[in-house]
């Protein structure tokens, strides 16, 4: 179906929500590129609870490779608060990757540049708010995905 990507996240309790949001969808997670935390983090296992066994995961110590490889290989969009375009105005389909950036810096602004049209945001309404948590932001990001393949539960 739909695979999330973590780019390099910092905090062990938004992987491990990540995860269990992504084994009750059915969705892959791949994390990616230099992390915050170790992956056998107790906290990681913590909010993921006893769910890591039902997921489909992965984790790339290459940022570069990896992306080199979707890039080439995937359709893919891009979650930053920097882009013009919501996430709602996207055509989602299934094998799509769906990618994050880092809680503390987001996705690089190379990488953003590179692939403009692919990128999208989640609209806020207060501008004293820089971004959502990383959690919350998949969250609502795939449930829209999956909304638009019509996956029923």
């Amino acid at each position: 179906m739909f695979t999330v990507v973590l780019f390099e996240p910092q905090i062990p309790p938004n992987t491990g929500s990540t995860g269990r949001l992504c084994g009750a969808t059915n969705t892959r997670l791949h994390v990616v590129g230099e992390l915050g935390f170790e992956l056998s983090d107790k906290t990681l296992k913590r909010a993921g609870l006893d769910y890591w066994d039902y997921i489909e995961w992965e984790y790339f110590p290459d940022l570069d490779a990896y992306i080199k490889n979707m890039v080439k290989n995937n359709n893919f969009h891009l979650l930053t608060t920097k882009s013009d375009k919501a996430y709602t105005s996207k055509k989602f389909e299934k094998g799509d990757f769906i990618v994050f950036g880092s809680e503390t810096s987001g996705i690089n602004e190379k990488i953003l540049k590179a692939h403009w049209d692919r990128t999208c945001k989640i609209p806020m309404q207060n501008d004293n708010i820089r971004s959502l948590n990383l959690a919350t932001s998949v969250g609502i990001v795939l449930y829209e995905a999956l909304r638009q393949v019509d996956v029923s539960g």
